[in-house]
């Protein structure tokens, strides 16, 4: 199982997993972009993040709690309390 230090580690990898599903550059992902408006990611696209970050990152991603996600930042803090078990 992939274990992950520090949040900065995880900010950086779901960075990586946005960018190599969605084509938007590293520097335009930010914690406070909103994944609709801003990066205009839909409900599938997050579902393809969501699985990439499962496998990746060795956490679950229950599909019930994607719904709650609206930020960058939100995906980032859900990764993170996801490791810390």
């Amino acid at each position: 199982m992939s274990t992950i230090a520090t949040t900065a580690d995880i900010e950086e990898r779901v960075t990586a997993i946005f960018t190599q599903i969605t084509g938007i550059p590293a520097e335009d992902i930010a914690r406070d972009k909103r994944l609709s408006s801003d990066l205009q990611i839909d409900s599938l696209t997050l579902i393809e993040v969501a699985v990439s970050i499962q496998d990746e990152l060795s956490i679950d991603v229950p599909d019930e709690n994607l719904k709650d996600l609206s930020t960058v930042g939100d995906v980032i803090d859900l990764v993170v309390a996801a490791q810390q078990g």
